[in-house]
């Protein structure tokens, strides 16, 4: 059984793939696309902490890994450190988390209690 064609051949997407489409169409694939956004956004410095979640969170809606936005991200941030124009390596060094504290905050507080109240102790010995 043949189908309706346009042009007669019985193939119905022979009429439409020849008369419809231009002969070529670029693409853009996603991974460009946001790459292309991410190093805009680190350029000018608007790409701050949430702005980046943001675009994570897209870009997962548009079928990339958080772990591939995260890629992006570094790799669009390598290259703006590369460039010669201090303003944007000033931006791209923004990203750079400083690193986490050796010591917690909470055993600072346990540290600094516990030599007050040997400092005490010692005291007090030391009068009687």
């Amino acid at each position: 059984m043949q189908g309706f064609s346009p042009d007669g051949s019985g193939n119905a997407r022979s009429g439409a793939a020849r008369h419809d489409l231009p002969e070529y169409v670029p693409s853009i694939g996603t991974r460009d696309i946001f790459r292309k956004l991410i190093a805009d956004e680190l350029r000018s410095g608007r790409l701050t902490r949430s702005q980046r979640y943001r675009i994570v969170r897209y870009g997962t809606s548009m079928g990339l890994s958080a772990v591939q936005m995260g890629r992006l991200i570094n790799e669009c941030r390598e290259e703006v450190l590369q460039s010669r124009d201090e303003t944007e390596r000033y931006h791209a060094l923004r990203l750079i988390e400083p690193p986490p504290p050796l010591i917690s905050t909470h055993v600072k507080i346990w540290l600094v209690v516990a030599a007050a109240i040997v400092i005490d102790i010692a005291l007090i010995l030391a009068l009687c």
